[in-house]
């Protein structure tokens, strides 16, 4: 019983976004559905490419660090001196 309610909770959420992707081509691309398609192939690949920048930048933002040798070194020079 549980099973069947959520199915169709799943397909009202489905139909939901289906019919908002079909007033977003009507709406802002005037029914080119390949015009929207190639709109959102677009925008995938530039947040695919800011992700992987960002990722390597991050990767940058370590080789930058001191190594946890070094810092326990001047850490343990401190405690000394």
């Amino acid at each position: 019983m549980l099973d069947k309610n959520l199915e169709e909770e799943q397909a009202l959420g489905v139909d939901e976004r289906l019919a908002r992707v079909a007033r977003i081509i009507v709406e802002q691309y005037d029914g080119d559905v390949k015009a929207f398609v190639e709109s959102m192939r677009y925008r995938i690949e530039v947040n695919r490419k800011a992700e992987a920048a960002s990722d390597d930048g991050d990767e940058a933002a370590f080789r930058k660090c001191p190594s946890t040798t070094k810092i326990i070194g001047r850490i343990s020079r401190a405690h000394c001196s």
